[in-house]
């Protein structure tokens, strides 16, 4: 199968391109030619800017995919471009989403008030009513996230009769070469030795849903190689944890001896209270339309995937690390008066 891919050279993207190739496919991966990642020789590059893809039509349209993967949907902007150039050619069309689309995520950003919703999401959940979910007052129109939003794009995917779509929604992503370092706040202070780590109750309590970047990348494939997956959307998922549950597997991981004290928020110092949201609202998905229909499996267990990511982030470690994992005194004075 020839398969474009245009965003594949870093962390999901990157992962999915080697799980193609170790199936055999024969891949073109658009992208700026900006990334370090060294791919396999086989591997055809085309050089160009995702913002401005009828520039490179020629080129895209000589490589003749059977499948077009889009792993980096900002708006329905990105999606109406690769349109433009492969409809009516006989490809597919997969485009990577975000459970950022769902209801449960505007509660979470404050963007869709109402009452807490308990229910786990599936691919049929409402989908938030706000749009542009991180633009603020201060977002400048050429910053990315002054237009990003994946709803209408997800919308306009589906929509083409010239060229069959896919959407499939991801949640937080961890493993080796994570942008995010998601595992950092808690490998940092146990890398250090730290005799506790400090957890806002609320922010503790908190559930949200991870993937592992294998077994995302395994989810991705499917969708793109299965033609049975054209206008459907797929959650794609691991488990859903709470942020003191994920805690604990990197302790495991980790062999650290520390200790987690949660304490309510209105206890703690401005520095180590929660303001990432609505805590009160939990994002739990399932994924299990995938697991019907194309056959999903997890190919690394919840604990093996947690120890390669802890495992990465103590081999790489950040050039820089934020003020809060650089210093505790805040925690340090919490902990002195707790042993008072």
């Amino acid at each position: 199968m020839k398969i474009l891919i245009i965003g594949g050279s870093r962390f999901i993207g990157l992962a999915t391109t080697l799980a193609l190739h170790r199936q055999g496919h024969e891949l073109a991966l658009f992208n700026r030619g900006k990334s370090p990642t060294e791919l396999p020789s086989d591997i055809h590059t085309l050089m160009g800017d995702i913002n401005d893809l009828a520039a490179s039509r020629e080129a895209l349209l000589a490589f003749k995919p059977d499948v077009i993967w889009h792993n980096i949907v900002l708006h329905d902007g990105h999606v109406r471009d690769v349109q433009a150039i492969f409809a009516g050619s006989g490809a597919r069309f997969v485009m990577t989403s975000s459970v950022d689309v769902y209801l449960t995520f505007g509660r979470i950003l404050g963007r869709d008030p109402g009452e807490v919703l308990g229910d786990e999401i599936d691919e049929d959940s409402p989908l938030r009513g706000s749009r542009y979910p991180y633009r603020s007052a201060e977002t400048p129109p050429h910053d990315i996230m002054y237009r990003y939003d994946k709803i209408p794009a997800e919308q306009a995917a589906l929509a083409h009769p010239e060229l069959p779509g896919c959407v499939v929604r991801l949640p937080m992503v961890v493993g080796e070469r994570d942008p995010r370092r998601r595992l950092l706040p808690f490998v940092q202070p146990m890398r250090l030795s730290r005799p506790a780590i400090i957890l806002d109750a609320a922010y503790a309590r908190w559930i949200s849903t991870y993937g592992y970047v294998e077994n995302i990348a395994h989810a991705l494939t499917l969708a793109i190689t299965d033609p049975r997956a054209n206008g459907r959307i797929y959650n794609a998922c691991d488990a859903s944890l709470s942020t003191l549950e994920m805690g604990e597997q990197v302790r495991t991981a980790m062999g650290w001896g520390g200790e987690f004290v949660v304490l309510p928020g209105d206890e703690l110092p401005e520095a180590l209270r929660f303001f990432g949201g609505n805590a009160a609202q939990n994002l739990r998905v399932r994924a299990q339309r995938i697991r019907d229909e194309l056959g999903y499996m997890p190919q690394v267990d919840r604990v093996e995937a947690i120890r390669r990511t802890v495992a990465w982030e103590l081999a790489n470690p950040p050039a820089e690390l934020p003020p809060e994992l650089t210093d505790f005194s805040a925690e340090d004075e919490v902990l002195a008066k707790l042993k008072k």
